[in-house]
């Protein structure tokens, strides 16, 4: 059976975000093997003066680290290993200012790694290493950004562009205007629904 990794960040009451995220559980349970991450309560690290500079050194080469410094990297090593272990990663988040929320940003700069999850040589250039996995981003927006030509959202080709980075092949389903749009709310959130079960069946057909 395939693993799946499924990461949240829905820390509103009453949450659209986590409608659709235990949508997507509840129709891929029984097909796949769920490993649950809740970014709003087992957050990651946010890179600081400690361990952005370890992070760094890693990037330039050093493999050899002290205990010390192992325990402040340990957040992250987390993170990254858990992408290196499943077949599949689905993550549900809100648009906060155009963009991303901060804990997804962390998250991203906890998996985008050197030798992890991207490498990098001169004949070669930067190089994915994890094009053995597909993920899913469901991404819920108050405003709708599809209709609009003067402001713009950020986070779905944010995301997109790490996940291609690492070689991750990458879908996208959008649940845009809950807020702006409240008499098509059920609509908006059914369409979603109806997209998400759609993936799940081509993901993981019986």
């Amino acid at each position: 059976m395939t693993k799946t990794l499924v990461i949240n960040y829905t820390p509103r009451n009453g949450s659209y975000t986590k409608i659709l995220f235990d949508e997507f559980v509840k129709s891929a349970r029984g097909k796949t093997e769920l490993i649950h991450i809740d970014l709003s309560e087992t957050p990651p690290d946010l890179l600081l003066v400690e361990n952005l500079n370890l992070i760094m050194e890693w990037n330039k080469g050093k493999r050899y680290f002290s205990k010390s410094e192992l325990s402040l990297l340990s957040n992250h090593h987390r993170y990254i290993n858990q992408i290196l272990e499943v077949d599949n990663i689905v993550v549900a988040f809100p648009i906060y200012n155009f963009t991303l929320p901060a804990t997804v940003k962390a998250w991203i700069d906890a998996i985008v790694v050197s030798d992890k999850t991207f490498s990098f040589s001169p004949e070669i250039g930067f190089k994915g290493l994890c094009t053995n996995k597909k993920a899913l981003s469901i991404i819920v927006s108050g405003f709708d950004y599809s209709n609009s030509d003067d402001v713009k959202e950020f986070a779905s080709s944010t995301i997109k562009q790490n996940f291609d980075f690492m070689g991750i092949t990458s879908e996208q389903i959008l649940a845009f205007g809950v807020d702006q749009n409240r008499d098509r709310l059920d609509s908006i959130l059914n369409k979603a629904k109806s997209e998400i079960k759609e993936l799940v069946d081509s993901w993981f057909p019986n």
